[in-house]
């Protein structure tokens, strides 16, 4: 289990706004929002691989894609 700690106050407000005291709610959108960060990361990194000619054949990319984010 992993606890975090939030020394933000506005944002621990925002959160306890949106949430309440719903910690399931909060623990999927939190696991929501990272899978999105991954998927950001990745393709930013795809970008990069492209501009520097390191292209991979559209079937490839689509079978790594289903694999990683199934």
């Amino acid at each position: 289990m992993l606890n975090i700690q939030i020394n933000n106050p506005k944002l621990e407000e925002n959160i306890k706004q949106t949430f309440g005291d719903d910690a399931s709610s909060l623990s999927l959108a939190f696991a929501q929002f990272i899978q999105h960060y991954k998927i950001k990361k990745d393709v930013e990194i795809s970008i990069q691989q492209l501009d520097a000619g390191e292209g991979v054949e559209m079937k490839d990319v689509m079978a790594e894609i289903h694999s990683k984010y199934e």
